[in-house]
């Protein structure tokens, strides 16, 4: 039997189309989880139609991206538009997976897991920013993810110990939840209602779970950072009344994106500044 040899470069490429295409996949699935999850609807059946005109979508029609391109952003049948986001969703996500490969290509298993996270990450990001809300199935199933994955995949907190990476594991639990479930309960009492949902506590409960204790922190202050970017940009815009209409999730995630791929450098770096060397 001959023997099929790939150079590093080849199996690179291939890895890296594959992660693409299947990012692109899970985001054409993403669009059918963000619009039925939170009606409480199936996300299997049925499959997918047309809002417009309820005609069942064939397998040709609904190839990501490429039928969106080939039918200008309209359904087949009643030529009805169908939106951009579409796109969008499977565009980013090709990307983000993509991203993933080129991060943890040397590490396939990681790999997988992160895939995972990435698709629940931008998942609740795109439901909080329609209902404001953060399903269990991201959040709580984050949290299980993490203590499930951490013994199994040590290397995800640093450790070659399985045992030291689940107490890792579930100290950046504690950490993410406990913290800003503390800032829950005194930003009600001080403000006399709500002042964080609960959904985020437990997306940062989640982000402790999988990256540990610095991971949680690192999330928390970012997300506050990017959090007070965007809210200065619309006072600047004289929008100042939709401040308190943009959910904290969207921000905690984008954080934690910036973790999983450039955390420890952008620490490093951070150090650096306030701590130079001579």
């Amino acid at each position: 039997m001959p023997t099929i040899e790939l150079s590093f470069e080849a199996a690179r490429s291939i890895i890296y189309t594959f992660a693409a295409l299947l990012g692109a996949c899970f985001g054409s699935f993403m669009s059918v989880c963000i619009w039925r999850m939170p009606r409480n609807e199936s996300i299997v059946f049925p499959r997918s139609h047309c809002p417009s005109c309820n005609k069942l979508i064939p397998w040709y029609h609904n190839i990501p991206i490429l039928s969106w391109l080939l039918l200008r952003g309209r359904c087949a049948e009643c030529k009805a538009k169908i939106s951009p986001r579409y796109l969008l969703l499977e565009l980013l996500t090709a990307a983000l997976f993509l991203a993933v490969a080129w991060r943890f290509m040397t590490d396939p298993a990681v790999m997988v897991v992160m895939w995972l996270v990435v698709f629940g990450f931008e998942l609740g990001t795109f439901i909080d920013i329609d209902w404001y809300i953060l399903p269990d199935s991201v959040t709580i199933g984050g949290m299980v993810l993490g203590l499930a994955v951490s013994p199994l995949l040590p290397q995800l907190h640093g450790t070659d110990d399985w045992l030291l990476a689940l107490l890792r594991s579930v100290i950046g639990l504690c950490t993410g939840f406990g913290i800003l479930y503390l800032v829950a309960v005194l930003g009600k009492l001080a403000y006399k209602k709500e002042a964080m949902g609960f959904g985020d506590v437990k997306l940062l409960g989640a982000v402790g779970a999988l990256f540990g204790w610095k991971g949680a922190l690192f999330t928390l202050f970012g997300g506050a950072f990017l959090g007070s970017i965007i809210g200065v940009f619309l006072i600047f815009r004289g929008k100042r009344e939709l401040q308190g209409r943009i959910p904290f999730g969207p921000f905690l995630a984008a954080a934690a994106l910036l973790w999983l791929f450039f955390g420890e450098e952008i620490l490093d770096w951070y150090f650096s500044l306030l701590l130079p060397k001579e």
